[in-house]
């Protein structure tokens, strides 16, 4: 027989059975509720201002700036005068 926990017993609650509400995000310009045609913003105007910011750079990735072929070709020139890395 399995024994039902009291009233004071602690019990665990599987994750899966919690009903939660689906969080509201906010649009990222101006933190309005979002809608549904332009979700995740709040309007076409937000969307836009969104898109402009990214064709101007705004939100642009730094990159790691790569070796330029002058180092490599001094490396191998190294490497041509030096036998023992050969």
């Amino acid at each position: 027989m399995i024994d039902k926990p009291g009233a004071d017993t602690p019990h665990l609650t599987l994750v899966s059975q919690e009903k939660k509400l689906p969080q509201k995000a906010g649009c990222p310009i101006c933190k309005a509720t979002a809608v549904k045609p332009h979700t995740p913003f709040c309007s076409r105007r937000c969307a836009q201002v969104d898109l402009g910011r990214w064709l101007m750079g705004d939100y642009a990735i730094p990159a790691h700036e790569g070796a330029d072929d002058s180092d490599l070709n001094a490396l191998l020139a190294q490497a041509d005068k030096d036998p023992t890395l050969s």
